[in-house]
């Protein structure tokens, strides 16, 4: 298949390049900056790639990047959080699907996953969070324009277009073009201290989402997907960092009601001043009252199995400090100072 993906320089746009590629299929990205492109897919010895420059409200740009393709990937998004953006957030992400997954569908083409967020489905109070589950109730630029991106999709499969949706949880891994928040916050946990709070968190490795996608698409697949890998109380997380990494964490007990307070808190510095925290009311309400993920119809459908969360773990400390965000320490074990770790064994696996 020839595939149209837009996204394609940030971290699940790259990887699911990839995973087209080493699966045999011809790509045509949309991308705003080539030379970043080319700074991306270097070092992979990925070049030649074909491409369209401009972006994903680029109404022109879109339909020539569409031209001859047989499928589509739409993970192109723009994340911003600060309110005074909000409005522009959400425009820019409605249009772009409407532009992307609507010409799309406009010009008969049958394979398109369109890439969402699990933060479309959440709210909190929820026993368990499922395809069925209703829309979220996010009150950012950010999680609005998912859901009303969300609702122009789901109009689209009811008039019979064959469209597959898939909900990522919190994705982690290796070779990530910038720093994602998922991944700020391991590093974040190694850095300065981890929070045990109630709930957890759940993940899944980039290049387990990357893989699915290209499975909906070679399936011609349409409805929801959830892409959830596997949830970890918070306990267990720091257990598995300490254990992985051979060493201890700064762990800090934090009551649900106090991280609240220090997410607001977060919220007010972030409107005065520049600040690059992780610490939002958003956040913590996802880090406090997060419940499970249900990955069955993945599993199911897709006779799909996720990797271990030690490998997605292991890869993604390992590279956090290969690009400078964290400490040696933090990888010595991993890299083979200490012959009989039971980690070493994953240091090539993928």
């Amino acid at each position: 298949m020839r595939v149209m993906v837009t996204g394609c320089t940030g971290f699940v746009g790259f990887h699911t390049v990839m995973a087209l590629l080493a699966a045999g299929h011809e790509v045509c990205l949309g991308v705003r900056n080539p030379a970043k492109m080319r700074r991306v897919f270097g070092p992979f010895k990925v070049e030649g790639l074909d491409y369209v420059m401009g972006s994903i409200t680029d109404e022109a740009a879109v339909s020539k990047a569409l031209d001859n393709c047989d499928a589509v990937v739409h993970s192109a998004a723009m994340v911003n959080l600060d309110a005074k953006q909000a409005d522009f957030v959400r425009r820019t992400n409605v249009r772009g699907t409407e532009l992307v997954v609507g010409g799309a569908v406009e010009r008969g083409i049958e394979s398109i996953v369109y890439v969402s967020s699990i933060t479309a489905l959440f709210t909190p109070g929820l026993d368990r969070l499922t395809e069925d589950s209703p829309l979220g109730t996010s009150d950012n630029g950010y999680g609005q324009s998912k859901v009303e991106s969300e609702k122009y999709v789901r109009d689209l499969q009811e008039k019979g277009a064959s469209i597959a949706v898939t909900y990522p949880t919190a994705t982690l891994g290796p070779d990530d073009p910038g720093l994602t928040e998922p991944n700020r916050g391991i590093a974040h946990f190694l850095n300065f201290m981890f929070y045990e709070t109630t709930s957890g968190m759940q993940l899944v490795d980039v290049r387990d989402l990357a893989d699915i996608q290209v499975k909906l698409l070679e399936g011609g697949k349409t409805g929801r997907y959830i892409v959830g890998g596997h949830f970890l109380p918070w306990k267990e997380l720091a257990d598995l960092m300490e254990e992985i990494t051979g060493e201890k964490l700064r762990r800090v007990p934090m009551p649900r009601r106090l991280m609240h307070m220090c997410g607001s808190i977060g919220d007010t510095l972030k409107k005065h001043v520049y600040s690059n925290h992780p610490i939002t009311r958003e956040a913590v309400t996802y880090a406090t009252d997060w419940v499970v993920a249900d990955n069955t119809r993945v599993e199911e459908e897709l006779g799909f199995e996720f990797r271990d969360p030690r490998i997605t773990l292991a890869d993604t400390i390992r590279w956090l400090n290969e690009a400078g965000h964290i400490d040696w320490k933090w990888v010595k074990s991993l890299s083979g100072e200490s012959p009989e770790n039971p980690w070493m064994d994953l240091k090539n696996r993928t």
